[in-house]
């Protein structure tokens, strides 16, 4: 059974509110003791503390720091690369891994570990971390990948391939230590950059199998998100929903079978629209307009074989957008006026234990 440990609060209907939310999938599980701490704050008229500044300059140095040290390493590397043995650009790319692995680590050790560094206020540590994790993976696919080449001897799709695996799997390593939505697009992009190559290994690189297997990511994304898999839920939406529209649109680049990238992204939107009135998020509501706008011109220009010329294109584009755009506010008033309370009432000690125990969460926190 899974232990909650309450943080300390002062006021105790924090944990009622927030358990509530919880259960009705508002608030990502992996967060509540977080939004207990801000919920308390806001019911005790004590604002959530905000990052020291002595805090954000050391984040913002580390930032330009790193970015003037890979800058740097970057001019050197591109001058001398070619020069280079073998062994010698294997050990430079290790090497490179090891020191940002380490200074990741260090700060993952420092003031109470991989637990302490979920917290809301270790954010700029977990950030930092977060983004080493994530360029190690970089340069540690690099150097499997250059491995592969060498030594399968210019199978280039299989040591891409390897390459693409090896990031993927280790920006997931990275993000289990220190989610960030940094680690969140490592995860994207190994998975993305994984799928054309692992169908060029099978013979078969065409657009509508790439096509339909980034969708499947991106659908795949956004159920995790739902679930509370990742911490960074809002970030996470907008990622599944950009791999799903982005992959509903490679198949049009085919030119036997263009209708499968407008249907699947008619589909998508479709389905975009639906999610919206159950989990309103913009993510969703942006991802229909868009499926929408991009599908019924692809369709018309399919349909009338391109006889349309630019000005109908055009049109038919903004005429769909207006009314995309139209749907979309009377969706978010339809899921405002269904969210909106029956009248005006005040937050009491009845109301959130009651809402507590609709959802079967009082007591909320418990040591189990």
């Amino acid at each position: 059974m899974t232990t909650y440990v309450q943080p300390p609060v002062r006021d105790t209907r924090a944990g009622s509110v927030v358990a509530a939310l919880v259960q009705t999938g508002i608030v990502s599980p992996i967060r509540q003791n977080e939004a207990i701490t801000i919920v308390d704050g806001v019911l005790a008229d004590r604002p959530a503390a905000a990052a020291p500044l002595r805090n954000r300059l050391a984040e913002l140095a580390g930032y330009v720091g790193g970015a003037l040290v890979v800058s740097a390493a970057g001019i050197f590397v591109t001058a001398q690369w070619a020069s280079l043995s073998h062994g010698e650009q294997i050990g430079l790319l290790i090497g490179s891994t090891v020191l940002l692995a380490v200074a990741a680590g260090a700060l993952v050790v420092i003031r109470g570990g991989r637990a302490a560094l979920r917290e809301a206020q270790e954010a700029v540590r977990r950030r930092l971390a977060g983004l080493l994790f994530t360029a190690a993976a970089g340069t540690a696919s690099a150097a499997a990948g250059l491995q592969a080449e060498h030594v399968l001897d210019s199978h280039d799709s299989a040591a891409a391939l390897v390459a693409s695996l090896a990031f993927l799997l280790l920006s997931t390593v990275g993000y289990l230590i220190a989610p960030t939505v940094v680690g969140q697009l490592g995860i994207a992009g190994g998975a993305f950059m994984t799928v054309p190559w692992a169908l060029d290994e099978f013979g078969n690189i065409s657009p509508i199998p790439f096509g339909l297997s980034v969708v499947v990511i991106g659908v795949a994304w956004l159920v995790l998100a739902e679930r509370g898999s990742w911490r960074e839920t809002a970030s996470a939406r907008v990622i599944g929903s950009t791999l799903a529209v982005v992959g509903a649109q490679i198949p049009v680049f085919t030119s036997d079978y263009p209708w499968v990238a407008y249907v699947t992204t008619a589909t998508i939107a479709l389905a975009a629209f639906g999610t919206f009135m159950v989990r309103p998020a913009w993510p969703y509501l942006a991802a229909g307009v868009i499926g929408v706008t991009l599908a019924e011109p692809e369709a018309v220009l399919d349909w009338t074989g391109g006889t349309v010329g630019a000005a109908g294109v055009l049109l038919v584009t903004g005429a769909t957008l207006l009314a995309a755009a139209l749907l979309s506010l009377r969706l978010r008033r339809e899921v405002k006026q269904a969210a909106a309370p029956s009248g005006p009432r005040s937050l009491t000690d009845a109301d959130t234990q009651g809402g507590a125990a609709q959802y079967g969460t009082a007591p909320p926190f418990r040591n189990a």
